[in-house]
């Protein structure tokens, strides 16, 4: 028996092919229930028309179905179809009706765009034959089994189209001859299909949705649970940074956060709570370019030298006002107008022939030193320093209260008070002499009280 492919047969299967291969329907689950029609090609067994299997000796065939989903895998299903037959004898024309009920089997993914399927069934088959030939068959039914292979698409929110090629062989005897028959239909199908329950709208219906409360708009797996690709706990299809490294902490949106807002996200920030504006790595952590304390970004004065100590903004500090930085000052106390060297310590003036200590003072008649006196004496003692070779005279003087012996004394010991202290920084004793004038060179009146001060003096004699 061989059958030759051409005509509305052969159109029919090529049509079917390129559907299986291009149809891009919305994808949508499987519907639970189906009603449909259904056309296509059929040929009759030659038993049945007295014409051989040839596809120009086919008609048209066309009827209803329905179904009813039972599974993932399984359509229970039930069709009725009929055709009208031309018969080898004159004038005589036969309908084929066939009803079927089975299984059909369907392969792959449920809920997939596309799927193949197999559909064996039994059911009952009638013939009538009509016209005016006295020779033609008589009616007769039988019950028959039928095998279906096609393909189904799913389309919109659940309805069906599909294409599938029968064969159908009566069982028992037969009203033209007891043999067995095969009869061949190709067929194409449309069905309104009613969607299953799908409560949280993902496309998964609830009798296999393993997370039934999935939340609006996430994506889901075929077992209806929410994906979430980067592991941040906020579902794909929800998720406005889908691939967010593995382990940061993210926002309702799935983004990753950036607490200190400093530009890099929490979970790769090494030094999570840095101060507003200040400037980072890429780790995180603020830079402090000058090394003064103070981050870069927050510090106004950014070229600090190293080493200088420096307010809340990040500008040195001068307590002295000497123009050498507190912290790079090796004489922090230098008092104003001084001038100083690059350490900022005070300059070592040149030894006058002849002058006086100002700000050398002592205790009320006492060679006792005050405290503030130890200002210019230092500064005494830097000059000697830098003018070793030079010699002096420390003398000292007072004013005319008290007696001549009394005040001769006493100016004797203050310079030697002087010379002592001066000895205490590293002059060397035997390049300063000591002498008392008490009152007897005064430079100003006794008479006032200011003329007295001024008399009260030690002066600095070079004598080489």
């Amino acid at each position: 028996m061989r059958v030759r492919l051409s005509g509305p047969l052969s159109a029919t299967l090529v049509l079917a092919v390129t559907l299986s291969g291009t149809l891009i329907a919305h994808a949508a689950d499987d519907p639970r229930f189906e009603l449909g029609l259904f056309a296509g090609w059929g040929i009759l067994d030659e038993e049945l028309t007295g014409k051989s299997l040839a596809l120009e000796h086919g008609t048209l065939e066309f009827g209803l179905r329905g179904s009813t989903l039972v599974g993932d895998h399984v359509n229970l299903f039930g069709d009725l179809g009929t055709g009208r037959y031309d018969h080898a004898a004159d004038d005589t024309r036969v309908r084929h009706s066939a009803f079927r009920l089975g299984p059909e089997f369907l392969f792959g993914q449920p809920g997939a765009r596309s799927r193949m399927y197999l559909a064996p069934a039994l059911g009952w088959s009638f013939y009538d034959y009509s016209g005016s030939n006295a020779t033609r068959p008589e009616d007769f039914d039988r019950s028959i089994a039928s095998l279906g292979l096609g393909q189904r698409f799913l389309v919109g929110s659940g309805d069906v189209m599909r294409w599938e090629v029968r064969a159908e062989t009566g069982l028992g005897e037969n009203g033209v001859g007891g043999e067995s028959v095969i009869n061949y239909l190709a067929l194409f199908g449309y069905s309104f299909g009613v969607a299953q329950k799908d409560s949280d709208g993902d496309g998964v219906p609830d009798r296999r949705d393993a997370c039934p409360d999935t939340p609006k708009g996430a994506l889901v797996d075929v077992r209806g649970c929410p994906l979430d690709s980067d592991g941040d706990g906020v579902f794909d299809g929800l998720d406005q940074c889908p691939d967010t490294p593995k382990g940061w902490p993210v926002d309702a949106k799935g983004c990753p956060t950036d607490t200190d807002g400093d530009g890099v996200a929490d979970g790769a920030d090494a030094c999570p709570n840095t101060p507003k504006g200040a400037k980072v790595d890429a780790r995180g952590c603020p830079l402090d370019t000058d090394g003064d304390g103070v981050f870069d970004g927050l510090d106004q004065c950014p070229d600090t030298p190293t080493g200088a100590k420096v307010d809340a903004r990040g500008c040195p500090l001068d307590t002295d006002g000497d123009g050498v930085f507190d912290g790079l000052d090796q004489c922090p106390d230098t008092p104003t107008g001084v001038k100083v060297d690059a350490r900022g310590c005070p300059v070592p003036e040149p030894i006058k022939p002849n002058f006086v200590l100002e700000g050398v003072n002592f205790a009320s008649d006492s060679a006792a030193l005050t405290p503030a006196s130890t200002v210019a004496l230092d500064r005494v003692a830097e000059s000697l320093k830098a003018w070793p070779e030079v010699r002096v005279e420390v003398g000292g003087h007072t004013d005319s209260t008290n007696t001549d012996a009394h005040n001769l004394r006493l100016s004797k010991a203050r310079a030697e008070s002087v010379k002592g202290y001066l000895v205490g920084k590293g002059i060397a004793a035997d390049r300063m002499t000591t002498n008392g004038y008490g009152e007897g060179k005064p430079i100003a009146d006794n008479a006032t009280p200011a003329g007295r001060a001024t008399n009260r003096r030690v002066e600095l004699t070079r004598l080489n």
